[in-house]
């Protein structure tokens, strides 16, 4: 694997280039075809049934998205003669492209498969899946969002969120609830992308340092279930701590960075009168809460004298944190100050 490692983030600066830098409806499409296969022996790099397994139903996924786009783009074609993506008049087709792209980052009803690849890969690979290879299916959306129904837009966003918290509430894998939990955030990210595309970008953005944390703590500690971090505290308390600041971070409290794409979600939903788009969002993000702060929890709250369900170690190795993480941690704490600022400055221009 680590020969492949090279062409793998090759292709995927490549085909991230592409996005970034065409309009051209063929150009974008095969672009996600590209990073839609190489990502495939990040999840399938072990010779384990769920990995294969992962690797099957992503691929089958990714697939029927991908003949939804071309077949929508093709129609577009025929009826318009149009070639750019911003071009996409027609309403119905324009629908179509945002659903496929809605199973592409896996919103609800279309996130079946996203809890069960997670499940069949590594903390490190899943950051890709859940990062990465999300951007080129956002920036299409990015730039149809003048196009888009709001009304589907929103029922999505709203379905996603709210079935993701409740889904997550009785989840003891470790991994499926990070599943759940980006596929919250998600809807989160794309519910403003109607109003306020920059606002999109910008939580993106903070979604991907903050869930990067997370899943690098969680592999630096070694935990696959809920009942596995009841004595992470003991093993590795720095850890721990960066642990709990990226999942408190992700519940969206203040005044850490996850807090600030929601404050300003729903200050611009507002502003735009959809009242009961940012009530209903709010109310379904206190499901998702619940099990960060049963994760918070677990991983830092649990100290002797309380009962932990585990096997207590004999002994207990040292673990050092990596940059990397101290990095992304700090970025977590310190984004929420700059970004902040830069709102307070916005409104004095306004004025």
């Amino acid at each position: 694997m680590p020969i492949f490692q090279p062409i793998i983030l090759t292709t995927l600066t490549i085909t991230t280039l592409i996005f970034l830098s065409s309009t051209q409806l063929v150009l974008m499409w095969v672009a996600l075809e590209l990073s839609t296969l190489v990502i495939l022996p990040l999840i399938a790099n072990k010779s384990h049934p769920r990995s294969i397994e992962a690797s099957t139903k992503y691929f089958l996924t990714q697939a029927t998205a991908s003949a939804l786009i071309i077949f929508s783009w093709t129609l577009n074609y025929i009826t318009t003669g149009g070639g750019q993506i911003t071009e996409m008049t027609n309403q119905t087709l324009t629908t179509i492209t945002a659903l496929a792209l809605f199973i592409k980052i896996g919103l609800v009803p279309f996130h079946f498969w996203v809890p069960e690849t997670i499940q069949g890969m590594t903390p490190t690979a899943s950051i890709f899946l859940l990062t990465w290879q999300k951007l080129g299916p956002l920036v299409m959306l990015y730039l149809m969002s003048p196009l888009i129904n709001f009304e589907v837009l929103s029922a999505v966003s709203i379905l996603s969120a709210t079935i993701a918290g409740w889904l997550g509430l009785n989840q003891t894998q470790i991994r499926k609830l990070v599943a759940f939990s980006s596929i919250a955030q998600m809807a989160w990210t794309l519910v403003i992308i109607k109003y306020a595309p920059p606002l999109t970008i910008l939580a993106f953005y903070l979604y991907s340092i903050t869930i990067s944390t997370t899943l690098l703590t969680l592999e630096k500690l070694s935990t696959t279930s809920i009942n596995n971090l009841l004595l992470s505290f003991q093993k590795a308390p720095i850890t721990s701590l960066l642990l709990m600041v990226s999942l408190l971070s992700l519940s969206g409290l203040p005044p850490l960075a996850g807090f600030l794409p929601k404050w300003l979600t729903i200050d611009q939903l507002v502003a735009e009168g959809a009242i009961w788009v940012a009530f209903t969002m709010l109310m379904a993000s206190l499901l998702s809460l619940f099990f960060y702060l049963r994760l918070w929890y677990n991983s830092a709250s649990t100290l002797p004298p309380n009962t932990a369900n585990t096997q207590r170690l004999w002994r207990k190795p040292v673990q050092q944190t990596s940059l990397t993480i101290n990095s992304l941690a700090m970025a977590a704490l310190t984004l929420i100050l700059a970004a902040t600022m830069m709102k307070a400055i916005t409104k004095q221009e306004a004025y």
